[in-house]
């Protein structure tokens, strides 16, 4: 399978067409829908010297996009110390200690991430003592599950010359002891590059293992896109590109839509390529750019003050600097994609979006604002009056529900996550994991969307049941919207008579079970281009 012509029917088949959108059978050839219908129409006119794909129940759906994942990182992170889950820091350190143990050289350092303070029995975040009893001795650096926040042991400070006397660097903080002034161990944002700066990086061959296993994972989860940030993780963009093109273009190995994102300006530019070159396997995304931190680690950037502690956030960028960048990015033909979860943070996407328009008005570039989870009424008309796409995780809102409201106030909590109030204000929405943030499983993102639940279920009818979405249009997020925020919705996205024939089987039908059983329907085969890339054995 398959042959030059393959007929899919025997089970409910969701495409996402207006004008058939539950088909009874398809017909897929030369990597393309060719038709839908009902199965004697097609049989009679496509039937001959076809191939059956019988569903025999199972469910079809579109393939599925991630618009905001670190497909590298995630790759490069399966190897390391995996911290999604602990529950405490005895469990934490227990962790470092297994690693420790097992490492090679007494100077070897001990890498992990996926802690949450939040989720720790002690509701502390970790520090460089409990690092140093674990690991004996050596550097250690582990980064909260946002990534926005790390804590590294005393080993690793000393290497990196950090101690009582070091200042703040732009864009970040050092934790200190309130009564010593030394640091705790505890980064945030731009303060863990100090340590990350000598931390010896990942050869080349390892970025390549690690990038085709979590090509492998994504094709079992249901992706057949996904919209990478990697550039950093792979050093700079052409050997982020190199990585990419050499992982797809491998004999036998998986095959991935990937619009590489989070890159310079500059070295995109260098090798003549700007947002929408390269083919429809590999392409160029949009140019990265940070203006403020995460929610779990307070450093999102607030208009108002944080509800369970002092500040505002941490901005990231001088607002002259980032505003002249993202000008610059727009003029040259490349389009954008801004982190910013705080209100404040988004105001300054939006500010520089305007900007860059009102400069060079001819250009028409699909901008787009990373994770928008905290934003206020008065910004979601904006979104729609510029034309920028919300790139949002679903998945957050699983774990985040228990403490946004201590966070920031119930009153600024009823507009965060609003998902809901941005579909029906008419913004363009598009789904993704963030992975490795969160599991880069889009069912579990379709999940939460439509629940609002945590994994193990309730609230009852969900947290803040209002911005809950139907199936059809959490799934939506993830097919259409992902395509649209990329420009590629005229060729992808739905399963259409001329588009390409990316599909998911699955072994129950989002639509037809119970909202909280979302989470566990099984991916059985993965499409792209009409070929099995992935067959659940």
């Amino acid at each position: 399978m398959p042959a030059n012509r393959l007929m899919v029917r025997g089970g409910p088949i969701v495409t996402l067409d207006p004008v058939h959108p539950t088909p009874e059978a398809m017909v897929i050839e030369r990597g393309h829908v060719m038709a839908l219908g009902t199965v004697d129409q097609l049989d009679a006119e496509w039937g001959r010297g076809a191939e059956l794909l019988d569903l025999e129940g199972r469910a079809v759906i579109p393939g599925l996009t991630d618009s905001h994942l670190h497909l590298l990182s995630y790759g490069l992170v399966l190897e390391q110390v995996g911290l999604a889950g602990v529950r405490s820091v005895a469990d934490l350190c227990d962790r470092v200690g297994a690693a420790a143990r097992a490492a090679q050289r007494s100077d070897e350092w001990i890498l992990g991430r996926g802690w949450d303070q939040d989720m720790l029995d002690e509701h502390r975040y970790p520090n460089r003592y409990d690092l140093d009893s674990a690991a004996g001795g050596r550097p250690v650096l582990l980064v909260r599950s946002c990534g926005h926040c790390t804590v590294v042991s005393s080993r690793a400070l000393e290497l990196a010359g950090i101690t009582a006397a070091t200042a703040d660097p732009p864009g970040g903080r050092i934790e200190r002891d309130p009564a010593t002034g030394e640091p705790t161990g505890i980064l945030h944002e731009t303060a863990a590059g100090l340590v990350r700066a000598i931390v010896p990086p990942p050869s080349y061959s390892a970025k390549r293992r690690g990038l085709a296993k979590a090509f492998r994972l994504a094709l079992s989860a249901g992706l057949t896109a996904c919209h990478p940030d990697d550039v950093r993780n792979a050093g700079d963009f052409a050997t982020a590109w190199q990585l990419y093109h050499e992982t797809l273009s491998e004999t036998g190995g998986p095959r991935i839509r990937a619009e590489v994102s989070d890159f310079a300006i500059d070295q995109a530019l260098s090798i003549g390529m700007r947002t929408g070159s390269g083919d429809r396997m590999l392409s160029v995304g949009a140019m990265k750019s940070f203006v403020d931190g995460s929610l779990g680690a307070r450093s999102a950037a607030l208009t108002e003050p944080y509800s369970d502690g002092p500040g505002c956030g941490i901005l990231v960028r001088d607002r002259a600097e980032f505003m002249a960048t993202i000008a610059r990015a727009h003029s040259a033909g490349m389009q954008v994609a801004v982190h910013a979860i705080g209100d404040l943070g988004v105001d300054w996407a939006l500010d520089a979006i305007a900007a860059a328009q009102a400069a060079r008005p001819g250009l028409t570039l699909r901008h787009r604002v990373v994770h928008a989870q905290i934003t206020r009424p008065d910004q979601l008309p904006r979104f729609v009056e510029l034309g920028a796409v919300a790139e949002i995780q679903p998945k957050f809102v699983t774990t985040d529900k228990l403490w946004v409201e201590s966070r920031i106030g119930a009153a600024r909590a009823r507009h965060s996550y609003c998902w809901k109030t941005m579909l029906d204000a008419g913004v363009k929405l598009a789904g993704g994991s963030d992975g490795p943030v969160e599991p880069l499983h889009p069912l579990l993102g379709i999940y939460a969307a439509v629940t609002r639940e945590g994994m193990e279920g309730g609230p009852a009818n969900g947290w803040l049941p209002e911005e809950r979405l139907t199936v059809d249009q959490a799934v939506r997020l993830f097919a259409v919207g992902g395509a649209y925020a990329a420009g590629q919705e005229s060729w992808r996205g739905r399963l259409s008579p001329g588009m390409v024939a990316d599909f998911v089987v699955l072994d129950h039908s989002p639509y037809t079970v119970a909202p909280q059983s979302i989470k566990d329907i099984e991916v059985e085969m993965t499409f792209v281009a009409g070929r099995p890339l992935f067959v659940r054995t």
